[in-house]
């Protein structure tokens, strides 16, 4: 896959990141926690995510502009600190986990800046 149909799958999986990320963040705020196994899927789907990007950034920076690559990384960034959020918190219990909801808002907002700067960067090609 080389170009838009690669730019294409990379923005979906990070916007269903982001959606994901939101849905874990109000249920994290509603309950005072999380359970392990949510915690661990959610972390493991936004690391994957980011290795997959990685190997992928080669042939992306082939074809993005610099400010679009740029936006890019500062997505993925947003991801891999959302992940790392993601691995805190297990102090009191074995089976729920209480990470710190404030972290992983200021990832989620991040990711929803550089995802707003990618499609407007491609909204501003498109016309």
């Amino acid at each position: 896959m080389t170009g838009e149909p690669l730019k294409r799958d990379l923005l979906k999986k990070m916007i269903i990141a982001k959606i994901d990320v939101a849905a874990y963040l109000a249920l994290r705020k509603a309950k005072g926690y999380m359970s392990v196994s949510e915690t661990e899927h959610l972390r493991d789907n936004l690391f994957d995510l980011s290795n997959e990007y990685r190997e992928k950034t080669l042939r992306l920076t082939a074809y993005l502009s610099v400010q679009e690559m740029e936006s890019m990384n500062q997505g993925i960034n947003a991801v891999c600190s959302a992940a790392v959020c993601l691995m805190t918190g297990r102090h009191d219990c074995p089976q729920y986990i209480a990470i710190d909801a404030d972290k992983l808002e200021g990832c989620l907002m991040q990711l929803s800046r550089s995802l707003k700067d990618i499609m407007g960067h491609q909204l501003a090609v498109e016309t």
